[in-house]
């Protein structure tokens, strides 16, 4: 909440007068993104096995680029023709061998994952320039982001200074770039542009559990720590228990659903650096907001009393530490580097005991737009004089220690890609990201399709998704349920959990959820899987929502 901003509940618009705000044109079509480069991120020769024929275990890369990788998982983009890579390795945390630790990478002594971001990736999907074997994306603007065929639209982002031949204005998936070095970086760099408005961010998965039982692990990363406040952007990291996809929060007083009304992941740690300690133009600065840990979706609010601050500036990369067990959570900073390669002393943002509900989680990185259409320009009153269409951050670095865990393979749904013209205050084209789900009494509006699916030694298989519904009806919420079925085999029922139905029937969110689903092995198939979903007794008027599609297996 803040105090500079009037904050008022959500509620549901007339079809009529939401129309007029949202409008997606029919056509189909995608938009294109920018060609990868030919070297992948951090990866050699030496990285886990190649296409189709699976490999071992190898350390995490170096900040040089030139060490191996850990494994690779699996993934393939639905509609088109993907390569795909299969880790290939047994579990290395079963009794039968020893607990499998990488080398040194990403300032780690032995990183079980480093990914430097050196260059753009051969193997692209959602994740944009990124290795789509080592990430997963999610894009999200929880905001009634459907209506007259949209599907979570998202305009044009400006794009700062990254490298030669790129438009001035991106849409996804081209908005995850890798750049050449730059003064305050060292070497290339991740760039993400986050044009996605009311509450909108981009978040991206490792492809890779971090393990911390029974000790204390450590995340680190570079980014750009520059933010003002709440009302444009600003970074976050998250560990989620499940492969949910663009995790955020939800608090706030009853009746506030814009701090910020958005996915709920059911087990998790959050840690938001949401806070601005300086002005604009002078001696800005950040400070860690909050660590939200939530249990069964229920959060705890963890924050400093006194602010501790450090030094930020545009373009220009603080050091980040996350030190994390079961009971406890440390959250250390630098000031900016003006090279992208020394840090000054680092600083403990927050020191705190802790009740973390799980032990082994999925790792991610978040940028995140509050509004920044609304709240820049010369008239905005809210520091930034310039008028801003995204926010962008730059990441470099990301890593985490403890034992590499393999044992699975994920594939991907792409993003819907569907061109689209006006959607909330932007007057031009946007791009959905999400796919509409229909109701169960008519056929459903898209068949999806999960490439190259290797179904050899799969013990089990969850689809996650983020679910969009509309929670303000005369529906009643508990009737809500979701379709979905594999291969044109049987439809399944996937009712909404208590947990899901509790989000939904809260006084601040706004209808997203991640939810994950158990899927019968029995319903897939070697090779190409198709996917399709339907709604029973979900309000239609602003239809439901899947998008940033994930089918994660565990194997043998």
């Amino acid at each position: 909440m803040h105090a500079a901003e009037t904050r008022t509940p959500m509620r549901a618009l007339p079809t009529s007068v939401f129309l007029a705000v949202i409008g997606c044109s029919s056509a189909s079509g995608h938009l294109t993104g920018s060609d990868a480069g030919t070297k992948g991120a951090g990866g050699t020769a030496g990285s886990g096995g190649a296409s189709q024929s699976g490999g071992g275990a190898a350390g995490a890369g170096d900040n040089t680029g030139g060490k191996p990788t850990q494994p690779d998982a699996s993934v393939a983009s639905g509609g088109t023709s993907a390569t795909t890579h299969d880790a290939g390795t047994p579990d290395t945390r079963t009794p039968d061998g020893p607990i499998v630790h990488g080398g040194p990478g990403c300032g780690l002594a032995a990183a079980a994952f480093c990914d430097t971001f050196d260059a753009p990736a051969k193997t692209n999907g959602r994740a944009g320039e990124l290795d789509s074997r080592r990430w997963s994306a999610g894009r999200l603007a929880p905001q009634l982001p459907s209506g007259n065929g949209c599907a979570i639209g998202i305009g044009p982002g400006t794009l700062p200074t990254c490298r030669d031949g790129l438009p001035k204005q991106v849409y996804p998936d081209q908005d995850t770039l890798i750049c050449d070095p730059m003064p305050g970086t060292d070497g290339g760099h991740l760039l993400v542009v986050t044009a996605a408005q009311n509450y909108g961010q981009n978040s991206y998965r490792i492809r890779q559990p971090f393990d911390f039982a029974g000790r204390t692990g450590k995340v680190v990363f570079d980014a750009e720590g520059f933010t003002i406040g709440g009302l444009l952007g600003w970074i976050s990291l998250e560990i989620t228990e499940d492969p949910v996809n663009a995790p955020c929060f939800s608090v706030g007083a009853a009746g506030v659903n814009n701090n910020e009304g958005s996915l709920v992941p059911r087990n998790a740690v959050e840690i938001q650096f949401q806070n601005q300690c300086g002005g604009y133009s002078s001696t800005p600065a950040v400070s860690l907001s909050m660590i939200d840990v939530l249990h069964e979706y229920q959060d705890t609010i963890l924050a400093p009393k006194t602010p501790t601050c450090v030094a930020t500036e545009r373009n220009r990369l603080n050091h980040f530490e996350i030190a994390i067990s079961q009971t406890h959570i440390e959250v250390s900073a630098t000031p900016f580097s003006t090279d992208g390669k020394s840090f000054g002393p680092s600083q403990v943002l927050y020191s705190t005991d802790a009740s973390v509900p799980f032990s082994r989680g999925w790792v991610q990185i978040t940028t995140h737009n509050h509004a920044t259409l609304k709240y820049s320009g010369p008239n905005s009153g809210f520091g930034a004089p310039e008028s801003l269409d995204d926010w962008t951050a730059r990441w470099d670095n990301v890593g985490f220690d403890g034992p590499i865990v393999s044992g699975f393979r994920e594939y991907e749904i792409a993003d819907s890609l569907t061109p689209g013209t006006n959607a909330w205050n932007r007057m031009g084209p946007i791009v959905n990201v999400g796919y509409l789900m229909g109701d169960a009494k008519d056929p459903p509006k898209n068949v999806l399709h999960f490439s190259d699916v290797d179904t050899n030694d799969v013990e089990s298989a969850r689809l996650s998704l983020s679910g969009w519904y509309l929670n303000q009806s005369d529906k009643p919420l508990d009737t809500y349920v979701l379709r979905y079925r594999l291969n044109g085999k049987t439809w399944r029922e996937r009712p909404f959990t208590a947990g899901e139905l509790g989000l939904l029937g809260g006084t601040h969110t706004q209808g997203q959820l991640g939810q994950i689903i158990d899927v019968p092995v029995g319903d897939l198939v070697q090779g190409d899987n198709t996917l399709e979903f339907t709604t029973v007794n979900v309000p239609q008027n602003y239809p439901p929502i899947a998008a940033n599609i994930d089918l994660v297996l565990s194997t043998k």
